[in-house]
């Protein structure tokens, strides 16, 4: 296993705990807020982050190889 297959499970990792905290987050915020925009607009990274990881896990991508 390659260091980006070892960087792409620990930022999957991250990304999923993140999901789960916000998740919860959104139960608690009420629409229209300062703190439900944030949190909406905190997903657009984390849900690329996440897909990026999920392609190079799929793919086994090595780049430096």
């Amino acid at each position: 296993m390659g260091l980006l297959q070892t960087a792409s499970r620990t930022v999957l990792g991250i990304d999923i705990l993140f999901l789960l905290l916000l998740g919860f987050s959104f139960l608690y915020l009420e629409p229209g807020t300062g703190s439900y925009v944030t949190a909406t607009v905190t997903l657009i990274p984390i849900v690329f982050t996440f897909v990026m990881s999920v392609v190079v896990l799929y793919t086994g991508w090595e780049p430096f190889e």
